[in-house]
């Protein structure tokens, strides 16, 4: 029974995850079962920090942002922010998976630690 590579993608994000093989189907010669989330063509070469994404039809790979793995904190407030979660900004609920643009509502800028308590004279 003949296999071919295939590309296997993660079936919500469409982000590439590896190569696996497709087998052909013993009852139907040169059709080949393709697992759920797998694409034939295979995705493009990608630069450090960036990931190969299926595009939202299905019918093409663009080239993303990969900042999984980052540490990132929200711009109001400077706490660290966990990818995937959800958060309210500015009454809005939002979240960021990692890859893509970074949102305006994020930064990787640490929050300046505090130095101390403030004295009670305020100097």
């Amino acid at each position: 029974m003949a296999t071919k590579t295939v590309y296997q993608t993660d079936p919500a994000s469409g982000i590439y995850l590896f190569p696996t093989q497709a087998n052909e189907l013993a009852l139907a010669p040169g059709i080949f079962n393709i697992p759920f989330g797998a694409y034939e063509d295979a995705p493009p070469e990608v630069e450090p920090g960036h990931v190969a994404q299926r595009d939202h039809t299905g019918s093409g790979w663009t080239v993303v942002e990969d900042h999984r793995g980052e540490v990132f904190y929200l711009v109001d407030g400077g706490a660290q922010y966990s990818l995937g979660s959800v958060v309210d900004v500015d009454g809005q609920p939002m979240s960021y998976p990692g890859w893509g643009k970074v949102p305006a509502w994020l930064t990787q800028d640490a929050p300046d630690p505090v130095t101390g308590e403030a004295s009670l004279t305020g100097e």
